[in-house]
């Protein structure tokens, strides 16, 4: 028996071998232009997995020859290089001497051209090649797609998967499906309840959905998987609900950074500046050129690096274009609202079709990388790592103001501006020059919650247009000239945005906003935090 189990093994490695050889030729065959047809059908009749990820870069028109060694590309990285992965024997990212991610462009490249009649032979086995995609999202849809299939060669297929997954999310959406199948398959009570439980501690998105239809049939432990679903469902809508505080604090932040330069400017001058949200503009176009001149006119990779440099130069590009702004335009208007506001209108009109005319309509800025993705607190509960940096940088902008204002002799010099420009001139104080340093300063602030902006947007010429108001209505309702006032009520009208539009649709979210800020001025005309200075006896 012991001999005959021993030639068994040989007689099957011997055949596994010669599977593997023949499978390389025909791989070959694809590579060099020999018989491309028949070495398609043969690969696609043996439905390996080890072939999987071969044949769905021909199905994607995706096969190239990197170093005569068959390649497909992955994520794009910078303008025009791409992560390369490798497709047979084995599929996986190629790495550098470094140990760091290839990147390649696709002319260094050479593309292996497959005709239409050939990857019209895959169409039988399309359900399962994206399985074996390099891209997480396509494989996501790939599991969503089998949910329906039972054949025992596709559950396989399912569970091989699986078994190379690196995907956290994808891994979880492919256990989910897994699951179902085979909880909706089995006959045996006890396997029945053991998949239930699976799902229910895998915690994928759609567990709670095949829970409940598994609940409405009368098979084993049906009852204990609608219990299973209430109790799944109940989790999902409390992290919900936390992921919806979380954005409403983010939204706070942004909101905080761009009035707190409006909220000063406003104190000292009474300057209605509708031109305003142009500087967030101008902060973001310019992070949008600092990377365009490296990446593109001097040809330096894309680095991280290009973020930081951006948020300082955000700041001081929109800072000067905010001090000629008020030396040509705003100086002359002080104490005169409605002219002031009607003249920064018009500038704000000009700088958007200023923009429209040197950029066009759509420009994007590449996330940093140590800025991509998020903290998974849970697999339901991802925090972006964009905005908790928007969050960490709002709180540094606050605390930098607060020291500025309390701690500096400019600040107490703005302070007492604010308060009472006649007497502060009096004693000695150019007001002239004041209200120019805070112009600059608060225009600055705008650059730099531009840049930030770019983190979770494209940039656009008129992207100002969509904060100014709600910049407005932070600044009156938080109290005009008020640190305080506008970290409340930037944080006050971002949780409230975000709880109402979970109840309703954004448009009419952002209503009840509006009425209940016009309720609150009834009551509180001069904000959270009334104005004591020179604007508050006019």
């Amino acid at each position: 028996m012991k001999n005959m189990l021993i030639a068994a093994l040989v007689l099957w490695t011997q055949w596994a071998m010669a599977a593997t050889d023949s499978t390389t030729i025909f791989v070959s065959q694809i590579l060099h232009d020999s018989e491309k047809t028949y070495a398609i059908q043969q690969l696609v009749a043996r439905q390996d997995p080890q072939t999987f990820a071969l044949l769905n870069a021909i199905n994607n028109k995706k096969l190239y020859l990197f170093n005569n060694e068959a390649v497909t590309t992955g994520e794009k990285n910078g303008t025009s290089s791409y992560e390369i992965y490798s497709l047979y024997p084995k599929n996986e990212l190629l790495v550098n001497k470094n140990g760091q991610p290839l990147h390649t462009s696709i002319d260094a490249l050479t593309v292996v051209e497959i005709s239409r009649a050939d990857r019209l032979l895959l169409n039988g086995i399309l359900p399962i090649l994206e399985l074996f995609s390099p891209e997480p999202a396509k494989r996501m849809l790939a599991y969503g797609q089998l949910k329906d299939s039972h054949a025992p060669h596709r559950i396989e297929m399912l569970q091989v998967a699986l078994a190379r997954e690196t995907n956290t999310d994808a891994l979880r959406a492919g256990k989910d499906i897994l699951y179902a199948i085979q909880l909706n398959t089995t006959t045996d009570a006890q396997t029945a309840k053991r998949y239930i439980d699976s799902l229910a501690e895998n915690w994928g998105d759609n567990a709670p959905v095949f829970l409940s239809a598994y609940a409405k049939s009368k098979k084993p432990f049906a009852d204990y998987a609608g219990q299973k679903a209430s109790s799944l469902e109940r989790k999902y809508d409390y992290l919900q609900k936390v992921q919806n505080l979380f954005s409403g604090l983010s939204l706070g932040s942004i909101l905080i950074l761009i009035a707190l330069g409006l909220s000063i400017v406003y104190g000292l001058a009474g300057i209605i500046n509708m031109a305003h949200g142009e500087f967030l503009m101008i902060g973001a176009y310019t992070t949008y050129c600092i990377q365009t001149l490296f990446t593109e006119v001097l040809k330096v990779p894309y680095t991280d690096l290009l973020f930081i440099i951006s948020l300082p130069l955000s700041f001081l590009v929109a800072g000067l274009l905010g001090l000629l702004l008020e030396r040509l335009v705003v100086r002359h208007l002080y104490a005169r609202p409605l002219e002031s506001l009607l003249a920064t209108w018009g500038v704000s009109l000009i700088l958007i079709q200023t923009a429209r005319s040197l950029f066009g309509d759509l420009t994007a800025v590449k996330t940093p990388a140590f800025l991509s993705g998020g903290l998974a607190v849970s697999p339901h509960l991802v925090l972006p790592y964009n905005r908790i940096f928007i969050i960490g940088l709002t709180a540094l902008i606050v605390l930098l103001t607060y020291l500025m204002l309390y701690k500096t002799r400019i600040g107490l010099q703005i302070r007492a501006v604010t308060q009472n420009r006649n007497m502060s001139a009096c004693l000695g104080i150019d007001t002239k020059k004041v209200a120019a340093l805070t112009f600059f300063f608060g225009s600055g602030l705008a650059g730099i919650a531009g840049c930030a902006m770019t983190l979770i947007g494209n940039v656009v010429p008129d992207m100002g247009q969509t904060y100014i108001v709600d910049s407005f209505l932070v600044v009156v309702t938080g109290g005009v000239g008020k640190i305080v006032g506008t970290i409340v009520s930037g944080l006050g009208i971002g949780f409230f945005t975000k709880i109402l539009e979970a109840f309703f649709q954004a448009v009419y979210g952002k209503v009840c906003i509006l009425l209940f800020i016009m309720l609150f001025m009834q009551y509180k005309p001069k904000g959270l935090f009334p104005y004591k200075g020179r604007l508050a006896e006019d």
